[in-house]
């Protein structure tokens, strides 16, 4: 039942001949890997300019001046990996790209600080777009947290579903968000050129405020700068594009960085033309976006005015959908890291949706939590976002300069001078926002980096040492000592069909058949004596009833296989067994012993709820002693 479920929500099994169709055009491509990056222009000016607020009006005129940097920097990343995406057409992640030019603890790093970012990434995402909805229906304020883990659970359902249908949803969205902005920056410069939109003043700041500075600067820059986040995703994801990769990648690189430039100019732009700031509550919490104010203080009192709720429906759908971008590279970047025995191999299974499942389900679970801790407030994600994006930013350009160096391809010195540049610029920029975001919780993320490091290594070292003591030793075959035992709870079907089995294993006399009697009553009041001839003694043997007639059915239909009955002083079934192969060990000096356990099947997935499952029990006891291999025979009930 559960499996028909999982069907539903996912979809059917795709074969591994379709991988290959289910690569990515470049029309939706940009949507797939650049939404994230499109998307943090709705949140990207919002943070800088709430720095600069708190320094008061003076600050707030530089917003437009940052943002032009912003854009510099942004122009020198995507020239960056452009280099990178023809270079490693099958995909130059800053892991790989680190390992290879760097070493190994380098390579590391930059993973990690993707697999952190990717899991912020999704957080802020989606926490961005549940405050747009916010912004238009303050009365889901106190919904905000159910909301975003509510969002995460639907973006988590539609990457499980696979990459070309996870393209076709977000295609609509992205453009829609993309053309509804334009529309808007273009309505507001329309009405601000013609004067039909009273300017009014700046807020004054309610909470304390900061003296302006360079440090202020600083910050609102570092804040400014998670418009570049989700830049990357396309140079991991070469291997999705559709054939020449590398050329579609870097066209789609061109495209993303000519329009999320556009989205930052002219947000930052008409904002601070309009003096537009987003609307705290008393409790500082953000009711209303700086996105939602400029649309409604624009459109207002027009024949447009309706154009507001398309703007705030298209940014929730973009921002909530950015996550997308996260969901596709991190378990990507899992995967490999498990191929390269970094990771636990469960992340690097290719799904039936022909998706990463386990990587997917993983951040869901990762970022849901997140979001639940910090109360979805993107205000206080923010400060921990950017940090790890521009570290792999720095290895990976790092990486490609050294390559450049290293294999010297044709214009290899101008092609090193563009990666060594960028890695100069965006480890600058890296230490600015370490820096001026530590108050605010810049160090969490340095140590959760710090953290998977050490795990990654741990893993690493645990694979290896399993490889080293798994490889083959050139040592001469010898026959091995070896026992059959079968565990009865009784004489039924089930148990005729696990001695068949054991009849195969070996012969009659390595087989031994053991009975747990969990029979509560004491054995002493029933006695049974045996006399076997004239000159042999009386053995006297205190035994059960239930014991007594297991014994006789057991001669009854298995004469040829001897019978051990051990009683159970404390009713346990697991300690009786694990003790009996420790002395059948000991005394008979085997190599290994063979534990057959009858389990019968019901037929229906309720019946299970009425057995005791000690079949599943004895297996997870008896899977941890060495030199015991352990069988189940199951014999499956018609009705």
């Amino acid at each position: 039942m559960l499996g028909r479920i999982w069907r539903i929500l996912i979809g059917p099994v795709l074969s591994t001949r379709r991988a290959r169709h289910e690569r990515l055009a470049v029309l939706l491509a940009l949507p797939v890997f650049a939404s994230d990056a499109l998307s943090s222009s709705a949140y990207a000016t919002e943070e800088m300019k709430l720095v600069l607020w708190e320094a008061g009006e003076q600050a707030l005129q530089y917003a437009f001046p940052i943002s032009i940097a912003v854009v510099t920097l942004l122009a020198i990343v995507i020239f960056s990996y452009r280099q990178t995406v023809y270079a490693y057409p099958q995909g130059g992640g800053a892991f790989i790209v680190s390992r290879e030019n760097l070493g190994e603890f380098w390579g590391v790093l930059a993973a990690s600080a993707l697999l952190v970012g990717y899991v912020l990434t999704v957080a802020v995402s989606i926490a961005a777009g549940v405050n747009a909805i916010i912004s238009a229906f303050p009365e889901l304020i106190e919904e905000r947290i159910l909301l975003c883990v509510l969002f995460i659970a639907l973006m988590t359902l539609i990457n499980l579903r696979g990459a070309r249908e996870s393209g076709a949803v977000f295609a609509p969205p992205t453009y829609g968000f993309v053309a509804t902005m334009f529309v808007l920056i273009g309505i507001a410069l329309w009405r601000g050129t013609s004067g039909e939109v009273q300017v009014p003043s700046y807020p004054p700041y309610a909470e304390a405020t900061t003296a302006f500075g360079l440090l202020v600067l600083l910050k609102a820059f570092a804040r400014g700068c998670s418009a570049l986040t989700g830049v990357e995703a396309i140079a991991d994801g070469v291997a999705a594009f559709k054939p020449p990769e590398s050329r579609n990648a870097a066209l789609t690189l061109l495209i993303l960085g000519i329009i999320l430039s556009g989205l930052v100019l002219g947000i930052t732009y008409t904002s601070s033309y309009y003096n537009i700031l987003p609307v705290k509550n008393e409790q500082g919490e953000i009711v209303e976006t700086l996105i939602s104010r400029l649309a409604r203080t624009v459109l207002e009192g027009t024949p447009f005015a309706w154009f507001y709720y398309v703007v705030q429906i298209a940014t929730t759908l973009i921002l909530i959908l950015a996550a997308n971008t996260a969901y596709v590279d991190f378990p990507r970047l899992s995967s490999i890291l498990a191929n390269a025995r970094y990771a636990p191999r469960q992340l690097a299974n290719l799904g039936d949706r022909l998706v990463f499942n386990n990587g997917i389900i993983l951040l869901g679970v990762l970022s849901a939590l997140l979001v639940i801790y910090f109360r979805g407030d993107t205000h206080a994600l923010i400060p921990l976002y950017a940090v790890g994006v521009f570290l792999s930013f720095t290895l990976s350009q790092a990486g490609m300069a050294r390559r450049f160096a290293r294999v010297r391809p044709p214009r290899w010195r101008i092609s090193m001078l563009i990666s060594g540049f960028g890695a100069t610029v965006t480890f600058l920029v890296f230490c600015t926002q370490l820096i001026v975001n530590l108050p605010n919780g810049s160090w969490i993320t340095m140590v959760s980096i710090g953290l998977l490091v050490f795990l990654l290594f741990k893993v690493h070292q645990h694979y290896m040492e399993v490889r080293e003591q798994l490889r083959p030793q050139a040592t001469p075959l010898r026959p091995v000592r070896h026992k059959v035992v079968v565990l009865v709870p009784g004489v039924h079907n089930g148990v005729l069909e696990a001695l068949n089995y054991a009849r195969t294993l070996a012969p009659p006399d390595e087989i031994e058949a053991v009975h747990i009697n969990l029979d509560p009553r004491p054995p002493a009041i029933y006695r049974r004596v045996v006399k076997r001839s004239r000159d042999e003694e009386a053995e006297i043997h205190l035994v059960t009833p239930s014991a007594e007639k297991m014994q006789k059915e057991w001669q009854a239909f298995v004469p040829d296989i001897p019978l051990r009955i051990i009683d159970s002083e404390h009713r346990s079934l697991v300690e009786p067994v694990e003790e009996y192969i420790d002395e059948l060990m000991a005394e008979e000096e085997l190599d290994q012993i063979t534990i057959i356990i009858p389990e019968f099947y019901p037929r229906k997935w309720w019946h299970h709820l009425l057995h005791n499952q000690s079949a599943w029990i004895l297996r997870l006891a008896l899977m941890r002693k060495p030199k015991v291999v352990v069988s189940t025979v199951r014999y499956f009930l018609e009705r």
